[in-house]
């Protein structure tokens, strides 16, 4: 019974932790949202521009993993190099939360 919760205790603070700091940076969220609305457009988008776009090769990159890895090694470059990084940090929480609502909605509206 000792042992256990000297595995538990630990564990139930990381748990608490987690739930204090979120999931994600607001940054590293925008990238995964934008990557996942990017990928669901370029299989499912019928505008002009979806179809313009063709592949991720417009954005720089091979696929979604690429993608990912830039816009994160991007946003990490900016962050670091502003004096307040908080004005970028809400743009990209704005931004984040745009894309998952036209995901989740399946919507196709803009190339970003």
């Amino acid at each position: 019974m000792q042992r256990s919760s000297q595995i538990l205790i630990p564990a139930l603070g990381l748990l608490g932790l987690l739930f204090v700091t979120g999931c994600a940076a607001p940054c590293e969220r925008y990238c995964n949202q934008t990557a996942d609305y990017i990928e669901f457009c370029l299989d499912s988008g019928s505008q002009g521009q979806w179809l313009d776009a063709g592949d991720w090769t417009t954005w720089g990159a091979a696929d979604k993993d690429a993608y990912l890895a830039s816009c994160q090694e991007d946003l990490d470059g900016q962050l670091a190099g502003a004096e307040d990084s908080a004005p970028i940090a809400a743009a990209c929480e704005d931004d984040a939360n745009r894309y998952l609502e036209l995901f989740e909605r399946g919507l196709c509206a803009d190339v970003p």
